[in-house]
C-alpha cells in the first residue's frame, strides 16, 4: 500500500512538474512574441497610417448619411466611427498569423518541431496570441483617440472602453484559433492563401466589420447574431453602441463560448494534421 502511494505521489508531482514547465514556457513564448511586435515600431506605424485612412474614409462616407437613417435613428455618426475604430483595430491586430505555420510546413520544419517536449499548437497559440496583443497594447489606444479626433465627440463611457478592451481580446483569441487552421490547411492544399481570403472575407461580410449587422435585414441579423463570424466583430464593435445588441453578460457569454468552440475546432484539425504528417509527411 505504501508503494501504492509511493507511486502515486511521484506520479502527481511528475504531472505537476510536466504542467509547470508548459506554463512557463507558455508564457515565455507569449513573451516573446509579444515584445516582437512591440520592437517592429516601423511596422507598427505603417499598420497604424493605414488603420487612420480607412477610417477617415468611413468618418466621410457616414458623414453624408442623415443620422435618422442610420440604424432607424439608434446610432449616431460617431457611433458607427467608433464602431468602426474597434472592428479594424481587430483585423489590424490580429492579421496574417496563419503565416508562420505555413512557412514551418513548407519549408519541413515542422516535422523537427514537432519532436519538441511542447505541442507545436500550444506553442503557435502563445506566441501568436502575444504578438495580437502586443500590437493591441499600442494599437487599442491610438485607435480610440483617433475616433475621438476624428468625430470630435467621445462616444463611449469608462464600462464601455472596459467592455470593448475585454471583447477585443477574446476576438483575437478566435482569430488565433482560425489562423491555426488555416495555416494547417497547407498540408492539403498546398497553399494557405485562399483558404485565409475566405475565412476572412466570411468574417468580414458576415460578421460586420464595416457596419453592425443589425442594420442587414432582420432575417440575415438573426441567423449571424450568435455566430462566430459576429463574436469576432460585432460583438466586440457593438461596445460602441449606445444599444448593446443583448446584455453585457450575453454578450460576453457567447464570446466565450466560441473562443472554446473554435479552440477545440483547432485542436481536432491540429490532430487531423498530425495523422497527415505521420502518414505522407509535408
Amino acid at each position: 500500500m505504501r508503494d501504492e502511494q509511493g507511486y502515486a505521489d511521484k506520479d502527481q508531482q511528475g504531472s505537476a512538474q510536466i504542467l509547470g514547465c508548459y506554463l512557463a514556457s507558455g508564457w515565455l513564448f507569449f513573451l516573446n512574441g509579444y515584445m516582437e511586435r512591440l520592437k517592429d515600431s516601423f511596422h507598427v506605424i505603417g499598420k497604424y497610417l493605414s488603420f487612420l485612412m480607412i477610417l477617415w474614409v468611413w468618418h466621410i462616407i457616414w458623414g453624408m448619411v442623415p443620422d435618422d437613417v442610420l440604424g432607424g435613428g439608434l446610432y449616431s455618426h460617431a457611433n458607427l466611427v467608433w464602431y468602426i475604430a474597434i472592428t479594424e483595430c481587430i483585423i489590424f491586430c490580429g492579421g496574417h498569423l496563419f503565416y508562420d505555420a505555413y512557412m514551418d510546413i513548407k519549408s519541413g520544419a515542422i516535422e523537427q518541431m514537432l519532436m519538441r517536449p511542447v505541442s507545436y499548437q500550444f506553442r503557435a497559440f502563445a506566441q501568436w496570441y502575444g504578438k495580437a496583443l502586443g500590437q493591441l497594447t499600442v494599437f487599442f489606444p491610438l485607435a480610440l483617440l483617433s475616433a475621438y479626433l476624428i468625430t470630435d465627440e467621445w462616444a463611449m463611457d469608462a464600462g464601455q472602453v472596459a467592455l470593448g478592451a475585454v471583447m477585443v481580446m477574446g476576438a483575437l483569441f478566435c482569430i488565433v484559433s482560425m489562423n491555426y487552421m488555416v495555416g494547417m490547411t497547407t498540408l492539403w492544399i498546398k497553399e494557405a492563401s485562399p483558404a485565409y481570403w475566405i475565412a476572412q472575407k466570411s468574417c468580414f461580410l458576415l460578421g460586420g466589420l464595416l457596419f453592425p449587422i443589425t442594420l442587414y435585414p432582420d432575417a440575415f441579423y438573426n441567423a449571424l447574431k450568435f455566430s462566430p463570424f459576429a463574436a469576432i466583430f460585432f460583438l466586440p464593435g457593438s461596445a460602441a453602441l449606445n444599444v448593446l445588441p443583448f446584455s453585457v453578460t450575453t454578450l460576453i457569454a457567447t464570446e466565450v463560448f466560441w473562443m472554446g468552440a473554435l479552440c477545440v475546432m483547432s485542436i481536432w484539425v491540429h490532430r487531423r494534421a498530425l495523422a497527415h504528417i505521420g502518414k505522407y509527411g509535408v
